[in-house]
């Protein structure tokens, strides 16, 4: 801004120091006035998140620093910051997202301020909730009627959420197989995992889901578990635990857990096969071929298809026990 300069002439009435004073005062005047024409400032404006980047041109060479306003009506503004001379930017931060702000900047010194820029707004962006995250589970395979399977780690996640605090829940796509309150999830800051108890006497395949939700978001993750039958291989007579010998005839007596229905059995001695039966309910009489340890076996095809092994029984066999107290008599004569 260009040098001003005030002349006064004194009156009769006035002395040096009064001539002094108003001439002082009308140059503030005149200062004031000047500031508001040298400013014309334009306010561009971008959002990042929360955050809105002021920046405006500044026109003018005697501000002592700018006022910036905020509303939350376009109407109705309020000093937020002032910022000092030579500045052209400012960033509101803390903002609530999904909300539109007003602004507006004047330029201000010791005698006065200018008039306001335009007035801008823009509207911050909404908040995105990121979905939880769950790692992949392998699909599992477990006997009939053996009871609750283990622990099967997993892990979930949220950008936003503690992982301890999503909520976790699973259903089965066979409850006939594994019910639904058979499944057991667990969650807590040490971990997830998952466990379930296939039905008694049953056998097949299932899908397990298991859901995981922040309270907004919800993504899932499945695995296949498959309950095998299995042939269990019983010795009905003599009892199991006595003793057996070369010779004696052994019955045995196959059952098929997790509800399958056999069509053959065979029954194997040291991986040979002894003998097969083909009428229910499929037992075998095996007459002892060979002294020492012998290990039994039974294969098992399904009426469905498919075929299932029992496992390894094995027995000490002894050979033919030695006759004993043998007595001879004396036979009478004629």
């Amino acid at each position: 801004m260009a040098n001003i300069y005030v002349s006064h002439r004194l009156s009769a009435s006035e002395s040096v120091q009064s001539g002094y004073i108003r001439a002082f005062t009308q140059w503030k005047i005149l200062s004031a006035i000047m500031l508001l024409p040298c400013l014309g400032i334009l306010i561009t404006e971008s959002a990042v998140g929360a955050e809105a980047n002021l920046s405006w041109n500044d026109n003018s060479s005697n501000e002592s620093g700018f006022r910036i306003e905020r509303s939350s009506d376009g109407q109705n503004f309020s000093q937020i910051v002032t910022v000092g001379t030579n500045t052209t930017t400012y960033s509101d931060t803390g903002l609530q997202s999904d909300t539109t702000y007003w602004y507006r900047v004047n330029a201000y010194n010791e005698y006065g301020e200018s008039g306001y820029t335009n007035i801008t707004s823009f509207t911050t962006e909404p908040d995105i909730n990121e979905p939880p995250t769950i790692s992949s589970i392998v699909d599992q395979s477990v006997k009939a009627d053996s009871g609750a399977s283990g622990a099967i780690p997993f892990t979930v996640g949220d950008p936003e959420t503690d992982s301890s605090q999503l909520l976790l829940s699973a259903s089965s796509s066979n409850e006939a197989l594994i019910p639904n309150s058979a499944i057991q999830v667990a969650n807590s800051i040490s971990g997830s995992s998952v466990s379930f108890i296939p039905g008694s006497g049953q056998s097949g395949t299932s899908i397990i889901t298991i859901l995981v939700t922040d309270g907004t978001n919800t993504v899932s993750e499945s695995f296949q578990v498959d309950v095998i039958p299995v042939a269990v291989l019983a010795i009905s007579e003599p009892a199991n635990g006595s003793d057996y010998y070369l010779g004696d005839a052994i019955q045995f007596s196959p059952s098929i857990l997790g509800g399958a229905s056999p069509s053959k059995v065979s029954y194997y001695i040291n991986g040979t096969l002894a003998v097969e039966v083909t009428q229910s309910p499929f037992t075998g009489v095996l007459p002892i071929p060979a002294t020492g340890t012998l290990e039994l076996q039974v294969l098992a095809d399904l009426s469905g298809g498919g075929q299932i092994v029992s496992d390894v029984l094995t027995i000490d066999v002894q050979g033919i026990p030695n006759p004993t107290n043998l007595i001879v008599t004396e036979a009478s004569g004629g």
